[in-house]
């Protein structure tokens, strides 16, 4: 797994398997790899999708 998501393209791809596992059983391995793909889109997100809200 990634420590970071750097690039739009590496956050388009978490966004597909995030998207390809989003129904797995809880304790499932996948389940644990959802939950770092979901930490990893919202760190990528916050620095690279400005909110005109916080601006």
């Amino acid at each position: 797994m990634m420590e970071k998501l750097v690039t739009e393209d590496e956050y388009r791809e978490a966004l597909r398997r995030f998207l390809e596992i989003c129904s797995c059983a809880a304790g499932s391995p996948e389940a644990a790899e959802l939950e770092q793909l979901i930490v990893l889109m919202e760190i990528y997100e916050h620095e690279n999708c400005p909110n005109p809200h916080f601006n």
